[in-house]
C-alpha cells in the first residue's frame, strides 16, 4: 500500500521520509510486491537471509516511462495518474473534462476494436431510432397508404427496421410494400424522415472513415520500430564524466526522418533539496545533449548504432552538490545552461573570488589565481 511505501526503513535502520505524492499505480505497486515476495523467497530458499533483506529495505521509486516492449522501446505512455476526490478509475474526472471540449482524440486513444464497436453500436442504435420512428407513423393514421404497410396493418418493428437498415446502408430498393404513394403530398412526414436519415447516414458514414484513417495511419506507432538500449554508460574521458545512451533504428533503409532526442532528469534528491530551501519544487529536470547538439536541435541518424552523450557537468542535475564544491561557477539562476559552451566564449562562468573577474573555463581561472 502507499503507507508501507512511504514507511519503508533504509539500509542503516533509520526509517525514510515521506516519499512525495509522486507514487505508481496500484498495478506497478503490487508487480513490484509480488517480486519483492518471489525475490526473497529465492533469496531465503539458498540461505542468503542478508541479500534477502537488503532487498525489502531499499527505497521503491516508480519509473516515469516503462519500456517494457521487446527492445525496450515504450509505448508512449507515462505513468503519472491524478488521483482525486470522487473519481473513478474507469472514468476519471480528467477524462470527462477532456471529453467535453477534445473527443475526438480521446476516442483515438482507444483500442482499435474497442472504438470501432464502439461507432458501430452507435451506428445500430440510429439504425433503431428510425426503425421506431417509421413504425409511429404507420401507426399513426394506418389507412393512409405510403408504402410501409398494408391497408389497415401498419409495419412491424422487425419491417420497420429493415427498411430503416436498407434507408441508412443505400439510396434505396423502393418500400416495403412497393407503391408509388411514398410521393403523395399526404406521405411528407414519411418523406421527411428518409431525408433526415439518409442525411445522416452520409455524415456518419464520412465520420467514420476519417476516424478509421487517422487511427490507422497515427504516427506513434511507428516509433516502435526505434530501438533503445537496456543500458546507460557513463564514461570519463580527459577528465569529462560522460553519460551515453544507444539507440537504433530496426528499419535502417527507411529511417524515421528528423527524430529528435530530449533527456530529462526526475531526481527526488533534488527535489527534497528544493523544499528545504523554501523554493518551488521541480521534479523534472532538462539535460543538455553534447552530441547531438541540442543547440543544432539534436536531430538523430538512426541508420547505424547512434550513441547520445550528455556531458555530466557543473550545470548537469546527475552531478551530486558534493562534486560542486570548491569550483567557482556561477549558477545557473533558471537557465539551462552546460560548461561546453564556455568553450566558444559563449558562457563566462568561472568567477574569481576575490576580485570577480570571470572566465570561460575552470582552467584560465586556475591560471588567473597562480599569475596572481
Amino acid at each position: 500500500s502507499k503507507e508501507d511505501l512511504e514507511k519503508q526503513p533504509l539500509r542503516d535502520g533509520k526509517m525514510e521520509k515521506k516519499l512525495p505524492r509522486y507514487v505508481s499505480d496500484d498495478n506497478s505497486i503490487n508487480n513490484m510486491k509480488k517480486n519483492e515476495t518471489s525475490k526473497k523467497s529465492k533469496n531465503t530458499s539458498i540461505g542468503d537471509a542478508t541479500a534477502a533483506a537488503a532487498f525489502t529495505q531499499t527505497p521503491y521509486y516508480p519509473r516515469l516511462i516503462p519500456r517494457d516492449l521487446p527492445f525496450e522501446q515504450s509505448r508512449n505512455t507515462i505513468k503519472i495518474h491524478n488521483r482525486e476526490r470522487g473519481s473513478i478509475p474507469i472514468f476519471p474526472s480528467a477524462i470527462r473534462f477532456i471529453l467535453s471540449y477534445n473527443w475526438f482524440h480521446i476516442l483515438l486513444r482507444w483500442n482499435t476494436m474497442a472504438s470501432v464497436s464502439l461507432l458501430v453500436g452507435f451506428w445500430l442504435m440510429g439504425v433503431t431510432i428510425f426503425a421506431q420512428i417509421y413504425k409511429l407513423l404507420d401507426e399513426h393514421n394506418p389507412h393512409l397508404q405510403c408504402g410501409l404497410g398494408k391497408p389497415g396493418q401498419p409495419i412491424d418493428l422487425s419491417g420497420a427496421f429493415a427498411f430503416s437498415l436498407e434507408t441508412c446502408t443505400t439510396v434505396g430498393y423502393g418500400l416495403p410494400n412497393d407503391t408509388n404513394n411514398f410521393f403523395d403530398p399526404e406521405c411528407r412526414y414519411i418523406q421527411i424522415a428518409i431525408t433526415l436519415q439518409m442525411i445522416s447516414s452520409m455524415l456518419f458514414n464520412a465520420f467514420l472513415t476519417a476516424f478509421l484513417w487517422c487511427r490507422l495511419a497515427r504516427c506513434d506507432q511507428r516509433s516502435a520500430q526505434v530501438l533503445f538500449a537496456n543500458k546507460a554508460i557513463i564514461e570519463r574521458r580527459d577528465g569529462k564524466w560522460l553519460f551515453h545512451v544507444r539507440m537504433y533504428d530496426v528499419d535502417s533503409s527507411l529511417p524515421i526522418v528528423e527524430a529528435h532526442v530530449r533527456f530529462y532528469c526526475v531526481s527526488w534528491v533534488d527535489y527534497d533539496n528544493q523544499v528545504k530551501r523554501m523554493e518551488q519544487p521541480q521534479l523534472m529536470r532538462p539535460m543538455r545533449i553534447l552530441h547531438p547538439d541540442d543547440d543544432l536541435g539534436s536531430v538523430l541518424f538512426t541508420s547505424v548504432p547512434f550513441n547520445v552523450t550528455h556531458h555530466i557537468d557543473f550545470y548537469s542535475p546527475l552531478a551530486s552538490e558534493g562534486s560542486k564544491d570548491g569550483l567557482n561557477y556561477m549558477r545557473g539562476h533558471g537557465l539551462n545552461l552546460r560548461e561546453v559552451d564556455q568553450m566558444s566564449g559563449s558562457n563566462a562562468a568561472c568567477c574569481c573570488p576575490v576580485c570577480g573577474e570571470t572566465y570561460e573555463t575552470f582552467e584560465n581561472l586556475e591560471r588567473h589565481i597562480a599569475f596572481n
